[in-house]
């Protein structure tokens, strides 16, 4: 009988699932600087991807006096390496209430981590350089993206139903719209075209 119960639990019907992909456009062109998510997900099917997506490593580089790229996605758990691309000296911080850090002075060709443990959006800047400024968004689910620079994004494995589809922007903040998935397979095209409230 226990040979049995393994071999019923392994037929279980596995989640269906569907495509949410669209453009986004920003003042009139597609931007990258943004951050699609898919909210609403229940709690039990959230945790078992989760449990697959593990956190990676991830980079904002420094070069040419930026920070690259402007608006970083990543899962909890994530290490973020802030290598120092320029010819000149960096001391990268962050006084965010879901990060705070001070990677201290350091010169070209040298790099520092951090490991962003809880959700929220961190403003990433340089005490040496005020004018650059980057955003690493952390999320507690999967079920993100940013776009490429052409401004599409795709986000697969999507289980079927209901949800909320976020976009975050630096300077406008958060625009939703509704999305349903319904059959297996679905590809869903959202299209936004985000402007200055």
């Amino acid at each position: 009988t226990l040979v049995l119960g393994v071999e019923a639990r392994a037929a279980e019907p596995a989640v269906k699932r569907g495509v949410v992909k669209g453009t986004l456009i920003f003042a009139g062109k597609p931007t990258a600087d943004v951050v699609v998510s898919l909210e609403g997900v229940p709690a039990e099917i959230a945790k078992v991807d989760l449990a697959e997506a593990k956190p990676k490593r991830a980079v904002m580089d420094q070069r040419e006096m930026k920070l690259v790229p402007y608006v970083l996605p990543v899962l909890v758990g994530t290490t973020v390496d802030f290598p120092n691309n320029d010819k000149t000296w960096h001391n990268i911080y962050s006084k965010s209430a879901a990060k705070k850090f001070d990677l201290g002075l350091y010169p070209p060709g040298k790099s520092r981590s951090v490991t962003f443990d809880k959700p929220g959006v961190v403003r990433v800047l340089c005490n040496v350089h005020p004018s650059m400024e980057a955003f690493v968004v952390v999320k507690e689910h999967p079920y993100f993206t940013a776009p490429d620079q052409s401004g599409n994004y795709r986000l697969n494995n999507v289980p079927l139903g209901k949800y909320r589809l976020r976009v975050w922007h630096p300077q406008l903040g958060t625009t939703e719209a509704g999305v349903e998935l319904v059959r297996e397979g679905e590809v869903v095209d959202i299209n936004f075209d985000l402007q200055k409230k």
